[in-house]
């Protein structure tokens, strides 16, 4: 069983490849204390999951 820390700077929620992506560019940055929770296997292939959201974002359907 993983022990989480106590507090951490950033908690990523997801491990896909948003998540990774902005744990990767924040350690770059320099920041510590990043937390990344995943619930099953990092980059286990959900993202596409959540790619009909996007549609949201346009003004129209077209």
């Amino acid at each position: 069983m993983v022990t989480l820390p106590a507090k951490a700077r950033v908690v990523i929620i997801g491990g896909g490849i948003s998540g990774c992506s902005v744990a990767y560019h924040l350690a770059k940055l320099g920041w510590t204390d990043i937390v990344l929770l995943e619930r099953k296997q990092l980059t286990s292939g959900t993202t596409w999951h959540a790619a009909g959201l996007v549609g949201q974002l346009r003004a129209s359907q077209a």
